[in-house]
């Protein structure tokens, strides 16, 4: 299964779509989020997660290191 989830950047980082919205101070603490909603909706087995970066969000402080957005493709094995 694949979700697609927008991402973006608001004093924390922020996965929304039509099934979830979560948000944390880090990746890998987003991450974790997501794969704790999924658990929450009753998602098993292998889910890949794709994440737009929307990038009218990009942090101010970021853009002179990386001026450019990305997106990231996280997988997750739920029990």
């Amino acid at each position: 299964m694949k979700i697609k989830l927008s991402l973006s950047y608001n004093e924390k980082w922020i996965a929304k779509g039509e099934i979830l919205e979560v948000s944390a101070e880090t990746l890998e603490d987003l991450d974790k989020a997501i794969e704790e909603e999924l658990k929450k909706k009753g998602f098993r087995g292998e889910i890949k997660v794709y994440m737009e970066f929307d990038y009218s969000t990009i942090p101010q402080w970021i853009r002179q290191f990386h001026p450019h957005y990305f997106n990231r493709e996280v997988i997750f094995k739920i029990d």
